[in-house]
């Protein structure tokens, strides 16, 4: 009996203990449910107002509005101080505001951490570009091979176009053209808006020829396209090829009337095959009235741009470039009566009429109308100039 009541208490005394031990495991649970229910509500609040102040910081820098983003973007950094992406707006913002060593110290530590990213060495590129540091273009290459997160073709396209407006700038054409080759081999042969982009970019760093180049292949894939037909007679004139210019002119003339730009261009490359007297095919009747034609027109434009400087064309003895043209123009007055059969008297007449030009270009400014088609045949032909540079 007596053992019988001790096994009764021990009984109750252990589940006394057990229901303690479980009232106390289940209050803790309870407990620390409700604490990391509080943990996670204030970490998504934090959160929330990290993406609240991001948001409002993006809205206002792509307004152009950089000290109301730096404001935000600090506030959204505050609640994520280690956000990479927030990091990396606000180094944004501080370079929009002019701020470059701030944006500078912020985007070198993104670097430290993720020396492989595509648009952190882009923006390093870009500030080390402004401050003319030439680190610049360590950065571009990185970027042009670095991860990005999304669209890699077309990031690596602007960051090469960038690094050609860099070359541009230092006026480095070589650097320049060959960014615009390595753009080239990397765009599909489909997209003729990109290769007509590349030509006319080309047209830029003085490369016709590769411009040429790529105006055509963007016009195999779109015939019709006018940016493609007015770069590739533009190109065309560029290489001194006004025949093989006025095709593709007059269908861009067609195609888009009202173009100022391609019906200047049309017009004078039409005004220097009119006036060439060495165009292969000419008669000797049509070759001789364009070289008096020529000969006329400088001789009038040299004694009027000599007034214009206050000098006397005529002189017994020639001191100056005015009258020593001049006084080879008199000599040649007679020669004008037997041009038929002779070509090498009308070379000596147009190489007065380069001549001419050339010096006027210098003297009076740049040429226009028929001077100028006159001094870009001379050009063409390499015709001696004896003064000047030309080139207006």
């Amino acid at each position: 009996m007596e053992e019988a009541k001790k096994a009764r208490k021990w009984a109750a005394r252990v589940w006394t203990r057990e229901t303690l031990l479980l009232t106390s495991l289940l209050a803790l649970g309870i407990l620390f449910g409700v604490t990391q229910a509080a943990v996670s509500y204030y970490h998504g609040k934090q959160a929330d107002l990290a993406n609240r102040w991001f948001q409002r910081g993006e809205a206002a820098l792509k307004a152009n509005r950089p000290k109301e983003a730096i404001d935000d973007l600090r506030n959204a950094l505050s609640y994520a101080p280690d956000n990479p992406t927030f990091q990396l707006r606000l180094a944004q913002a501080l370079a929009a505001d002019n701020r470059i060593d701030a944006a500078e110290a912020y985007l070198l530590d993104l670097w430290n951490s993720e020396p492989g990213s595509g648009e952190v060495n882009f923006e390093l590129a870009q500030l080390e570009a402004r401050k003319g540091n030439p680190d610049a273009v360590r950065y571009f290459d990185n970027a042009i091979y670095g991860a990005w997160k999304e669209n890699t073709a077309e990031q690596r396209w602007n960051t090469r176009l960038a690094l050609f407006h860099y070359w541009m700038s230092r006026h480095d054409l070589g650097q320049a053209q060959g960014q615009l080759l390595a753009m080239a081999a990397e765009t599909s042969n489909i997209d003729f808006q990109r290769r007509t982009q590349i030509g006319q970019l080309q047209m830029q760093a003085d490369d016709p020829r590769h411009a040429l180049e790529q105006f055509r292949e963007a016009l195999r894939i779109n015939s019709r396209y006018v940016p493609a037909l007015a770069g590739a007679g533009g190109a065309e004139i560029a290489i001194g090829e006004y025949e093989g210019a006025v095709p593709y002119l007059e269908t861009a003339a067609r195609l888009a009337p009202h173009g100022p730009k391609v019906s200047d261009q049309l017009r004078f490359a039409r005004l220097v095959l009119a006036s060439d007297p060495f165009e292969i095919g000419l008669g000797a009747a049509e070759r001789d009235s364009r070289t008096i034609d020529a000969y006329l027109q400088a001789q009038s434009r040299l004694a009027s741009c000599a007034t214009q400087r206050g000098v006397e064309v005529a002189s017994d003895s020639p001191q100056n470039p005015f009258q020593q043209i001049w006084a080879m123009g008199q000599q040649l007055q007679l020669t004008l009566r037997k041009l038929r059969g002779q070509p090498q008297t009308a070379l000596q007449i147009m190489n007065f009429v380069y001549s001419a030009e050339n010096l006027v270009a210098d003297e009076c400014g740049p040429l226009q109308g028929k001077d100028k088609a006159l001094w870009v045949i001379g050009k063409k032909h390499q015709l001696t100039g004896v003064s000047g540079q030309g080139g207006h």
